[in-house]
């Protein structure tokens, strides 16, 4: 037998051995994920084989939960690797990855066209159903419906184009993915001039002059990697260097080198097209709306109308707000160009509010921000985090915390990965390595929840201060954890947050509002050299400076949810030009410059090559349901545990188990309002047609 697949050998195989069955992540190597792989795959298919002949009829436990169940070790080893290949992506990585997507994608369709099997989810399905409870009618509603999106219903020659479609766009999601990272990493600045460091905050600087030290060269150098790309265009004066940062991030993976993605996104785009005329519909996005709480891509339009409609004319005042500034300081004759805006931005900001990021970052320092973070989850929810130095790691940088409810009782695994790296992911996420759920006797397993972000790894001595945006971004990657530890679920399918896509941003987005409340606030922001709390000034500037640039930042969003409807509203075989296409898109909304070879299509991994396909919507749908939310937190207090718990109890732990927006009405007692979310943002002028 194969050393890799030997039960007393493969640690995925073999007995785990470790606190709280954590992945063994010390004893596995990359040779181990294939055979582990191709283990759980075949004992997934013995168990749904045992499903589809067991000689009794058909039931909801002997067939629905069985196969929900069936699939546990499998789903347990692809996110194990998940949070690997998303901290460390290189070649030999990409290339497990790739074998990994193209055995569970086949595996998964031999599943969905399974006759057999769907033979008895039908029996099931047809029969009275008056015994279940509401999870079970609605797992068996969603174990039915998605094997008809999946293909069960097809026959002959269409079953075989079903596999050959699915196979491809797995094989094109993981190349695109490839290509966006190899793109951005392949880039970087080198100067070796002083001069042209001017505008530069120290910590900046001497993170680039570690950077080229490590590249083995003198001076300083910056990458594409949002922590230095961000301030490096934000506050350097050199206007032809932040034109150059610019456009090689506004052109990745559209650079026609061998990293372009823009013949792979015309493929994935034809590829989906011809998979959704497969399944009878007409166009992709009406195949995945189908499934989300808008139903349709005319509610789609209709909300990124509205918002259009209140959010871009203040839009275009700010945008001219920020040229006149900029004219002030350069010149009436100045034009400005998208590589001119964040710089000349961040002056009126600091102009307007009298703040700036360097004013901000020495009160959040990372672990003080982290203690926050604990601290909102322990006043809402009662729960108690304690660092585990002992549980196995998938890179060096990550932390683990052990997470306790009010009573003591386990509920979670924690691995935070904070830090930027050469391969790793861009942006900030959240992920499961695994599920919560109960077997047939009550046992309840706790999940193990990842959370990941890009932030400036600190030099030797040195603390990771953080920007409003970025403390931010860790409440709302914290949002999306908290769904995961506090699922309380039976079936693993449904537990949080496997929720409809449109729904999965409301728990995270809802807790960045509490990050600028000013009673939590006194129990973490305080300066990291001299302890001394916010200034309160300070604490109100940065809450007037939260509506800054909201029209801005909404129709930037809106454009963005229009580029991926578009893409997948076509409904014929797409062979233009990309990124022509996505400028007319957005022409109606542009309040930029535009430059004509730079684009988000060829790098927008959320809609290529991530989950959000005809759905990235759904982070403005999610903002006004958490806008709308959070009032009645408001409407409490906004620390009020009785709140909290009935957030808690019913939203966070239900998971799937309902539909979504009849947990939403449970727990705001009303429909979803966008007054809100206006409201918020500063908005005064509302669409009469609300």
């Amino acid at each position: 037998m194969n050393n890799v697949t030997d039960k007393n050998t493969n640690p995925f195989i073999a007995p785990y051995e470790t606190p709280f069955g954590a992945i063994p992540y010390n004893k596995i190597t990359l040779e181990h994920f294939i055979p582990a792989v191709e283990e759980g795959i075949r004992r997934e298919e013995e168990a749904i084989e045992n499903i589809c002949n067991n000689p009794e009829p058909a039931t909801f436990e002997n067939t629905i939960a069985a196969l929900d169940r069936s699939g546990l070790m499998l789903g347990e080893v692809i996110g194990a690797f998940n949070a690997l290949v998303n901290a460390r992506s290189y070649d030999e990585i990409l290339a497990i990855e790739e074998k990994i997507e193209l055995l569970t994608t086949a595996h998964h369709n031999n599943i969905s066209l399974n006759e057999r099997l769907f033979a008895r989810i039908k029996e099931v399905h047809s029969g009275d159903t008056g015994m279940l409870d509401t999870a079970q009618k609605r797992l068996l509603e969603e174990t039915y419906d998605s094997f008809v999106r999946n293909g069960a219903n097809l026959v002959g020659e269409q079953r075989d184009l079903y596999r050959k479609l699915t196979e491809r766009l797995a094989t094109l999601s993981i190349k695109f993915q490839e290509n966006s990272i190899k793109d951005t990493d392949e880039f970087t600045l080198h100067i070796t001039d002083k001069e042209q460091l001017k505008g530069l905050p120290d910590d900046v600087t001497e993170a680039a002059a570690n950077s080229a030290k490590e590249a083995g060269k003198e001076g300083w150098l910056f990458t594409l990697h949002r922590p230095s790309y961000i301030p490096f265009i934000t506050y350097c004066q050199n206007r032809e260097l932040r034109k150059e940062m610019y456009m090689a991030y506004s052109t990745i993976g559209a650079k026609g080198n061998s990293h372009d993605n823009r013949e792979t996104v015309k493929e994935i785009v034809n590829s989906r097209l011809q998979l959704a005329r497969l399944l009878g519909y007409n166009t992709y996005s009406d195949y995945i709306l189908a499934e989300r709480m808008a139903q349709n891509s005319n509610a789609v339009y209709s909300m990124l109308g509205k918002l259009t409609w209140s959010y871009l004319p203040v839009a275009r005042k700010e945008i001219e707000e920020i040229e006149n500034l900029a004219k002030e300081c350069e010149g009436n004759d100045f034009i400005m160009e998208a590589w001119d805006f964040a710089f000349y931005s961040e002056k009126l900001k600091e102009k307007k509010y009298n703040i700036s990021d360097e004013e901000i970052r020495p009160y959040f320092e990372l672990n003080q921000a982290i203690h926050g973070m604990f601290y909102l989850a322990t006043r809402l929810y009662g729960l108690s985090f304690e660092q585990n130095h002992d549980i196995p790691v998938f890179n060096p940088d990550v932390k683990v915390w052990e997470v306790y409810d009010y009573d003591g009782k386990y509920l979670a695994l924690l691995y935070c990965d904070f830090f930027a790296r050469k391969g790793k992911h861009a942006g900030a996420w959240m992920d499961s390595i695994k599920p919560q759920y109960k077997d047939a006797d009550g046992t309840d397993h706790r999940p193990h929840i990842t959370l990941s972000t890009n932030y400036r790894k600190p030099l030797p001595g040195k603390p990771t201060l953080l920007n409003f945006d970025e403390v931010n971004t860790l409440f709302h990657e914290f949002g999306h954890c908290l769904h995961g530890i506090l699922s309380n679920v039976t079936y693993a399918s449904q537990c949080s947050p496997n929720v409809l896509w449109d729904f999965v941003e409301m728990p995270s987005q809802i807790l960045e509002n509490f990050a600028s409340e000013e009673e939590l606030l006194k129990h973490f922001a305080f300066h990291h050299k001299t302890g001394e709390d916010m200034p309160v000034e300070m604490l109100k500037k940065i809450k007037a400076s939260q509506t800054f640039n909201a029209g801005y930042q909404c129709v930037r969003q809106v454009g963005l949810g229009l580029i991926d409807q578009a893409w997948h509203n076509i409904q014929e075989p797409f062979e233009g030009d990309v990124l022509e296409y996505e400028h007319s898109v957005t022409a109606a909304l542009r309040v930029l410059r535009p430059q004509k070879t730079t684009g988000i299509t060829p790098q927008f991994g959320h809609i290529m090559s991530g989950g959000y396909a005809a759905g990235y919507y759904s982070y403005k749908w999610a903002e006004m349901l958490d806008a709308d939310a959070y009032s009645v937190f408001k409407a409490n207090g906004v620390l009020d545990m009785k709140t909290a718990q009935s957030f808690r109890d019913n939203i966070l732990a239900k998971g799937n188990s309902e539909h979504p927006m009849t947990l939403y009405r449970r727990f705001t007692g009303h429909d979803p309002r966008i007054e809100p979310l206006l409201e918020r943002d500063g908005i005064k002028t509302i669409c009469p047609h609300l």
